[in-house]
């Protein structure tokens, strides 16, 4: 169908600017951030995106009319327990089990439509005209309105997007929009509906769009020195509650043995009334969902997501859905990373080190990291239910902690000092409280060190230790002193999850989750740069 273009000198220039006087309040409160970003809103470089969107729609309509006229013949003859079992075996923590290497980080992909809207025809207000079919809601003012929910810290779903727009008139008149009631040439103008809301997310998501912009954004803030350079990432993972129940699958696994693993419920994705005989494909409801071990009595329900930010500015740089919530942690870390440097790569320039907490604690991660990417993984010791070392200690010593740390018959914990690599020792000397040692008043001293004037000084044999890596053990200040900035990933996780969202999601599936994270992201850097 032929588009009708509008010319650049079509555009006239509004000659009376109303201000309202709510527009003049908000404007100069402190806590009305939300307001100033949407009324500069520079939209100029939104465009390119702008005219994706008005591609999409076109075609988003045109599929939407074939399919109410497409009837599907021949039946399904899969059985619901068999697509139970099937979807089961199908998931990424199942094939990672297997031996396979199956995706676990999401990765959408964006949608390639006919580009027949030239982006410097659309604007705010400016719609592309077609011969037949109702004027779009303008995407600007719809982008504005996902944006400025999230900057006042709710979640950006279309059901809290419609909830502002039409009970908060400054709201919606700082994203674009005017009442209903409100008469106007351009019905485009009024505040949407509901439904149109969600087709403009549905649109959004199933494009790739909100995660094109989110890498426009990041990028941005690189390229402009917002962001400033290190040598060391932070990551971690963060779950969200699913908005999904599941159920227990009984299956046998490889050794034989019964095993019931929890799944999100198996349906079909139709309005049919027998659905053991109609067409239609047996899917999981909540697709990504799983249990999230977080200890031996704390299991969660949902969404898993990897956060990969700088640990000196506190700032995230990239948020992705785990494409199976029951995926280990120390599963995410490194095709996150290839994918953070494949949509960035500056950023592999940059990196020498990433920092990861005791479920990354591995040798063989390391050295993947190390080969494939030339980059070194710091990660908090894991003993991995290591007991206590209670024998054949040298004297005066009680026990020696699983992380490294000796403690003597006072119960004082040795400081650690270094190591002898002729005699493949490590070295401890006795605490310094407030600049003295406890040995020369310790009761423990005849049996201990008789013959010590300024304290104990302990030596430990490599093999008592077998955990420990000799070439960077965790007791060391230095590496103390690097981990110290891990904890920063909580941060950024607080102000992605609670501060602009909801950690509590109101849809299902793994493309949704990710345009969540992706609309926080947004709205992150959009922040970041006021």
């Amino acid at each position: 169908m032929p588009i009708l273009q509008q010319r650049e000198t079509e555009y006239q220039i509004p000659l009376i600017h109303v201000v309202d006087v709510h527009d003049a309040i908000l404007l100069n409160q402190e806590d009305s951030e939300w307001y100033r970003i949407l009324r500069d809103f520079p939209w100029q470089r939104y465009q390119d995106v702008a005219a994706l969107y008005y591609d999409h729609l076109y075609r988003f309509n045109i599929n939407e009319a074939k399919k109410r006229e497409m009837q599907e013949q021949g039946p399904n003859r899969e059985t619901y327990g068999e697509a139970v079992q099937r979807l089961l075996f199908d998931r990424a923590s199942m094939r990672a089990l297997a031996g396979t290497k199956p995706p676990i980080i999401y990765r959408g992909t964006v949608v390639e439509a006919d580009k027949t809207v030239d982006p410097t025809s659309v604007r705010p207000g400016i719609v592309p005209v077609r011969i037949a079919g109702r004027r779009p809601k303008c995407f600007f003012a719809l982008f504005k309105s996902f944006l400025g929910v999230t900057l006042l810290g709710f979640a950006p779903e279309p059901e809290m997007v419609y909830l502002l727009l039409s009970s908060n008139l400054d709201f919606a008149r700082a994203c674009g929009f005017i009442p209903k009631g409100v008469k106007d040439g351009k019905r485009s103008r009024h505040t949407p509906s509901l439904r149109k809301v969600e087709q403009f997310d549905q649109i959004m998501t199933e494009s790739g769009l909100w995660n094109q912009i989110k890498l426009a954004e990041v990028g941005r803030n690189l390229r402009d020195g917002v962001i400033k350079k290190e040598r060391e990432l932070v990551a971690d993972t963060t779950h969200y509650y699913a908005y999904s129940g599941f159920e227990s699958v009984a299956y046998v696994d490889a050794q034989g043995k019964g095993v019931k693993k929890s799944q999100s419920k198996v349906t079909k994705r139709c309005r049919c009334e027998d659905r053991d005989s109609c067409p239609h494909e047996w899917v999981l409801a909540d697709e990504g969902a799983g249990t999230i071990v977080k200890g031996s009595n704390r299991m969660h329900w949902g969404q898993k997501a990897s956060i990969i930010g700088l640990p000196k500015q506190g700032i995230p740089l990239d948020a992705a859905a785990v494409t199976d919530g029951a995926i280990h942690d120390s599963q995410t870390l490194l095709p996150h990373v290839e994918k953070l440097f494949a949509e960035l790569p500056e950023l592999r320039e940059w990196t020498e080190r990433v920092l990861y907490d005791s479920a990354c604690d591995s040798q063989e991660l390391k050295e993947a990291f190390r080969n494939d990417l030339g980059i070194d993984l710091k990660a908090s010791l894991n003993p991995r239910r290591r007991k206590a070392v209670t024998v054949n200690l040298p004297r005066g010593i009680r026990e020696i902690t699983p992380f490294g740390d000796p403690i003597c018959a006072a119960g004082f914990i040795m400081d650690y000092k270094g190591m002898r690599y002729d005699t493949e020792t490590f070295i401890y000397q006795a605490p310094a409280l407030k600049g003295q040692t406890p040995c020369p008043t310790c009761s423990f001293k005849p049996a201990c060190c008789p013959n010590a004037s300024d304290g104990r000084t302990l030596t430990v044999p490599f093999e008592t230790l077998p955990h420990i890596d000799p070439t960077d053990p965790p007791m060391a200040k230095r590496f103390k002193a690097i981990m110290s900035r891990r904890p920063v990933v909580e941060r950024m996780i607080k102000r992605l999850k609670c501060d602009l969202s909801d950690d509590r999601l109101s849809k299902r599936g793994t493309p949704s989750f990710q345009a969540y994270l992706d609309k926080t992201m947004i709205a992150f850097h959009q922040l970041l740069r006021r």
